[in-house]
């Protein structure tokens, strides 16, 4: 019986929400100590009220990394998908079992995935963006083959859909990003 693979990763949000009523212009009632001989006073008129010039809000964006620390951030955001790339790599050499290639792959999935959200979170100098953004593409056309990787029951399929994932995974935008970044070559050693 094959077994059934849980997508890997879990995504929350969380929605804040104000609540509130727009009663219009509040009223006040009488004070019961005012007398009925003094003279209503009245309120000012709400709906004349023509607000003023507001400050502009300024946003600025956060300062793009400079080169050596966008080396350091890309080391660590990369990292995790790299040790389970090759921790995958090192349990196929293995022959292991289906379920531990299973498994593997699974984490393969997760790292793939939150290796590109965080590779779009940062701020990266406009010399590497572009690569980087190709890294990310790289990792979602990936992310779908180590899903069926994953779920796949048989080590057959599994090297049909490795193949298609490595295709995806383009290694050219790493490979780019690494020598812009002024990092060494990739190293398996680096990461088993």
């Amino acid at each position: 019986m094959r077994q059934l693979v849980a997508v890997v990763g879990i995504v929350s949000a969380v929605f804040v929400a104000g609540c509130g009523a727009d009663e219009g212009p509040a009223t006040t009632a009488p004070s019961p100590a005012s007398s009925s001989s003094a003279p209503p006073v009245e309120s000012p008129d709400e709906s004349r009220y023509q607000p003023g010039p507001s400050a502009p809000v300024v946003r600025t964006a956060p300062a793009a990394l400079t080169l050596a620390a966008a080396g350091a951030k890309y080391l660590q955001l990369t990292r995790p998908y790299n040790v389970a790339l090759e921790s995958f790599e090192k349990a196929a050499n293995e022959n292991t079992s289906v379920t531990t290639l299973q498994n593997r792959a699974k984490v393969v999935a997760a790292a793939n995935l939150a290796e590109s959200q965080a590779l779009l979170k940062v701020t990266w100098p406009s010399s590497v963006s572009k690569q980087i953004r190709a890294l990310a593409n790289a990792d979602a056309a990936a992310r779908p083959h180590w899903l069926k990787i994953a779920a796949a029951g048989t080590k057959s399929e599994m090297a049909d859909h490795l193949k298609e994932a490595t295709a995806a995974g383009n290694k050219a935008p790493s490979a780019q990003l690494r020598q812009l970044l002024h990092l060494p070559e990739y190293n398996e050693k680096d990461y088993s």
